[in-house]
Protein backbone atom coordinates (compact mmCIF):
# COMPACT_ATOMS: atom_id res chain seq x y z
CA UNK A 1 0.00 0.00 0.00
CA UNK A 2 1.53 3.70 -0.74
CA UNK A 3 -0.40 6.05 1.13
CA UNK A 4 -0.16 9.78 1.36
CA UNK A 5 2.10 9.90 3.84
CA UNK A 6 5.11 8.82 1.71
CA UNK A 7 4.10 10.33 -1.21
CA UNK A 8 4.23 13.82 1.34
CA UNK A 9 7.58 12.28 2.54
CA UNK A 10 8.47 11.80 -0.65
CA UNK A 11 8.06 15.04 -1.84
CA UNK A 12 9.44 16.97 1.37
CA UNK A 13 12.38 14.83 0.74
CA UNK A 14 12.56 15.85 -2.90
CA UNK A 15 12.10 19.86 -2.02
CA UNK A 16 14.88 19.66 0.80
CA UNK A 17 17.30 18.03 -1.10
CA UNK A 18 17.04 14.90 2.16
CA UNK A 19 20.27 12.91 1.51
CA UNK A 20 18.44 9.91 3.80
CA UNK A 21 15.02 8.80 3.66
CA UNK A 22 13.35 6.37 6.17
CA UNK A 23 10.19 4.62 5.00
CA UNK A 24 10.68 1.80 7.52
CA UNK A 25 7.54 0.60 9.53
CA UNK A 26 4.89 2.00 6.94
CA UNK A 27 3.25 -1.47 6.08
CA UNK A 28 4.53 -0.50 1.84
CA UNK A 29 3.37 -3.52 -0.06
CA UNK A 30 4.67 -1.15 -3.07
CA UNK A 31 7.41 2.43 -3.40
CA UNK A 32 5.46 5.07 -5.81
CA UNK A 33 7.31 5.33 -9.08
CA UNK A 34 8.18 9.27 -7.47
CA UNK A 35 10.87 7.53 -5.31
CA UNK A 36 13.34 7.96 -8.67
CA UNK A 37 12.89 11.69 -7.84
CA UNK A 38 15.28 11.44 -5.10
CA UNK A 39 18.53 11.55 -6.62
CA UNK A 40 20.52 12.98 -4.05
CA UNK A 41 19.33 10.21 -1.93
CA UNK A 42 22.96 8.53 -0.26
CA UNK A 43 20.65 6.08 2.67
CA UNK A 44 17.13 4.86 2.21
CA UNK A 45 15.60 2.92 4.88
CA UNK A 46 12.91 0.57 3.98
CA UNK A 47 12.97 -2.23 6.75
CA UNK A 48 9.84 -3.22 8.30
CA UNK A 49 7.51 -3.45 5.38
CA UNK A 50 5.59 -5.53 3.41
CA UNK A 51 7.79 -5.71 0.21
CA UNK A 52 8.30 -8.80 -2.14
CA UNK A 53 9.72 -6.98 -5.40
CA UNK A 54 11.81 -4.00 -5.58
CA UNK A 55 10.42 -1.28 -8.48
CA UNK A 56 12.55 -0.12 -11.24
CA UNK A 57 12.59 3.30 -10.57
CA UNK A 58 14.49 2.54 -7.06
CA UNK A 59 17.39 1.76 -9.32
CA UNK A 60 17.63 5.03 -10.63
CA UNK A 61 18.97 6.07 -7.45
CA UNK A 62 22.65 5.57 -8.21
CA UNK A 63 24.28 8.02 -5.40
CA UNK A 64 23.06 5.60 -2.80
CA UNK A 65 25.46 4.29 -0.51
CA UNK A 66 23.19 2.62 2.21
CA UNK A 67 19.93 0.54 1.81
CA UNK A 68 18.41 -0.96 4.42
CA UNK A 69 15.74 -4.11 3.32
CA UNK A 70 15.26 -6.03 6.41
CA UNK A 71 11.77 -7.37 7.90
CA UNK A 72 10.38 -7.90 4.15
CA UNK A 73 9.29 -10.18 1.78
CA UNK A 74 11.43 -10.43 -0.68
CA UNK A 75 12.13 -13.87 -2.60
CA UNK A 76 14.40 -12.46 -5.23
CA UNK A 77 16.54 -9.65 -5.93
CA UNK A 78 16.19 -8.00 -9.74
CA UNK A 79 19.56 -7.94 -11.45
CA UNK A 80 18.93 -3.84 -11.90
CA UNK A 81 19.68 -3.74 -7.94
CA UNK A 82 23.17 -4.43 -8.56
CA UNK A 83 23.20 -1.00 -10.73
CA UNK A 84 23.41 0.80 -7.50
CA UNK A 85 27.28 0.64 -7.54
CA UNK A 86 28.01 3.25 -5.35
CA UNK A 87 26.29 0.65 -1.81
CA UNK A 88 28.94 0.23 0.65
CA UNK A 89 25.78 -1.09 3.16
CA UNK A 90 23.27 -3.68 2.01
CA UNK A 91 21.28 -5.20 4.43
CA UNK A 92 18.61 -8.07 3.05
CA UNK A 93 18.27 -9.65 6.54
CA UNK A 94 15.19 -11.44 7.44
CA UNK A 95 13.95 -11.90 4.25
CA UNK A 96 12.46 -14.72 2.11
CA UNK A 97 15.90 -15.08 -0.32
CA UNK A 98 17.22 -18.07 -1.98
CA UNK A 99 19.61 -17.38 -3.63
CA UNK A 100 21.66 -14.76 -4.75
CA UNK A 101 22.16 -13.46 -8.60
CA UNK A 102 25.54 -13.46 -9.91
CA UNK A 103 25.31 -9.44 -10.86
CA UNK A 104 25.79 -8.76 -6.68
CA UNK A 105 29.62 -8.98 -7.92
CA UNK A 106 29.09 -5.42 -9.47
CA UNK A 107 28.69 -4.14 -6.11
CA UNK A 108 32.39 -3.52 -5.71
CA UNK A 109 32.03 -0.90 -2.90
CA UNK A 110 30.15 -2.82 -0.28
CA UNK A 111 31.78 -3.08 2.83
CA UNK A 112 28.92 -4.83 4.72
CA UNK A 113 26.58 -7.18 3.47
CA UNK A 114 24.01 -8.49 6.08
CA UNK A 115 21.99 -11.73 4.77
CA UNK A 116 20.67 -12.54 8.08
CA UNK A 117 17.84 -14.81 8.55
CA UNK A 118 16.74 -16.12 4.46
CA UNK A 119 17.08 -18.99 2.77
CA UNK A 120 19.91 -19.33 1.21
CA UNK A 121 21.67 -22.67 0.98
CA UNK A 122 24.77 -21.31 -1.77
CA UNK A 123 26.99 -17.94 -2.58
CA UNK A 124 27.05 -17.48 -6.06
CA UNK A 125 31.08 -17.15 -7.06
CA UNK A 126 30.53 -13.31 -8.11
CA UNK A 127 30.41 -13.07 -4.69
CA UNK A 128 33.92 -13.29 -3.49
CA UNK A 129 34.76 -10.62 -5.87
CA UNK A 130 33.36 -8.36 -3.34
CA UNK A 131 37.37 -7.64 -1.93
CA UNK A 132 36.01 -4.64 0.00
CA UNK A 133 33.81 -6.52 2.48
CA UNK A 134 35.06 -6.21 5.94
CA UNK A 135 31.15 -7.41 7.14
CA UNK A 136 29.38 -10.30 6.15
CA UNK A 137 26.62 -12.02 7.89
CA UNK A 138 24.91 -15.71 6.82
CA UNK A 139 23.69 -16.20 10.04
CA UNK A 140 20.43 -18.44 10.01
CA UNK A 141 20.33 -19.33 6.27
CA UNK A 142 20.70 -22.96 4.96
CA UNK A 143 24.35 -23.31 4.51
CA UNK A 144 25.71 -26.71 4.60
CA UNK A 145 29.38 -26.05 3.36
CA UNK A 146 31.23 -22.71 2.16
CA UNK A 147 32.92 -22.59 -1.00
CA UNK A 148 37.18 -22.15 -0.21
CA UNK A 149 36.89 -19.15 -2.45
CA UNK A 150 35.58 -17.35 0.71
CA UNK A 151 39.38 -16.84 1.18
CA UNK A 152 39.52 -14.02 -1.68
CA UNK A 153 37.11 -11.91 0.74
CA UNK A 154 40.26 -10.50 2.49
CA UNK A 155 39.44 -7.62 3.98
CA UNK A 156 36.86 -9.52 6.05
CA UNK A 157 37.20 -8.45 9.31
CA UNK A 158 33.19 -10.27 10.83
CA UNK A 159 31.85 -13.28 8.91
CA UNK A 160 29.31 -14.29 10.90
CA UNK A 161 27.68 -18.13 10.05
CA UNK A 162 25.76 -19.04 13.33
CA UNK A 163 22.58 -21.06 12.46
CA UNK A 164 23.44 -22.90 9.35
CA UNK A 165 24.41 -26.41 9.16
CA UNK A 166 28.08 -25.91 8.42
CA UNK A 167 29.83 -29.18 10.38
CA UNK A 168 32.86 -28.15 8.94
CA UNK A 169 34.71 -25.08 7.40
CA UNK A 170 37.20 -24.80 4.58
CA UNK A 171 40.95 -24.60 5.57
CA UNK A 172 41.18 -21.73 3.30
CA UNK A 173 39.29 -19.85 5.77
CA UNK A 174 42.78 -19.44 7.63
CA UNK A 175 44.01 -17.31 4.94
CA UNK A 176 41.24 -14.72 6.19
CA UNK A 177 43.73 -13.11 8.29
CA UNK A 178 41.46 -9.80 8.87
CA UNK A 179 39.41 -12.05 10.56
CA UNK A 180 38.74 -10.60 14.19
CA UNK A 181 34.97 -12.07 14.48
CA UNK A 182 34.15 -15.68 13.44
Amino acid sequence: MVNEEVLQEIEEAKASGATTLVLSEMGLTSLPPEICQLTNLTELHLWDNKLTTLPLELFQLTNLTKLFLSFNQLSSLPPELFQLTNLTELDLSFNQLTSLPPEIGQLTKLTRLDLLDNQLTALPSELFQLTSLIGLDLRVNQFSSLPPEICQLTNLTELHLSGNQLSILPPEISQLTNLKKL
